[in-house]
């Protein structure tokens, strides 16, 4: 009877640890794209900057979450960021700016004193919200020109979705509020010249 119950329990044990397994979903993981549209600028910035990204802490964090619009926040289980977020929309307004920038050096802070830009922007996301069929990003920008503050300034974008959104259309628009975003700093370095 001894030697039955050594070969029962762990045919048990993995009969329920299958069970479970089987049931498990797996996550689904998004990245954002660069997905500025425009005119290429010709200017004569030979450096431009991006300070890391600051971002609300409930947005910092695997899961995709966006506020409603008023004081909840919707937090997706198994739709996750692929990467930090923070740095997620430091490489993108980076690529973008790179983009429309193609004779300037473009890069992302950090960078030593000595090695700074000619421009720096530094973005900081306070919101990013769904509702009534509308993604809304509310930030805050500020140029810097030879790591002095030129001008600063908040700003509400807005892209219209359709009504039952799926995650990945989120995160595509998303994309594209930050290639709208981009196209909004790209104008202010070129007045600045």
């Amino acid at each position: 009877m001894k030697n039955n119950v050594k070969w029962f329990l762990p045919l048990v044990a993995v009969f329920l640890l299958s069970a479970c397994a089987s049931n498990v979903t797996p996550f689904q993981y998004y990245t954002l794209k660069p997905a500025v549209e425009g005119r290429v600028s010709h200017g004569t910035t030979t450096s431009i900057g991006v300070v890391p990204v600051e971002i609300p802490g409930w947005m910092d964090r695997a899961n995709l979450v966006v506020n409603d619009g008023g004081y909840e926040l919707v937090r997706y289980d198994i739709q996750r960021w692929g990467e930090p977020l923070q740095d997620a929309i430091t490489r993108i307004l980076t690529q973008n700016l790179t983009t429309l920038f193609p004779q300037s050096d473009v890069q992302s802070g950090p960078w030593l004193r000595s090695q700074a830009p000619d421009r720096a922007v530094q973005v900081t996301i306070n919101n990013l919200a769904w509702f009534d069929s509308r993604l809304e990003l509310d930030v805050r920008v500020t140029l810097l020109k030879d790591q002095e503050r030129a001008q600063s300034y908040s700003i509400k974008l807005t892209r219209n979705l359709p009504k039952d959104s799926s995650p990945e259309q989120l995160v595509e628009g998303f994309s594209y509020l930050l290639a709208d975003l981009t196209q909004r700093v790209q104008k202010d370095i070129v007045a600045q010249q």
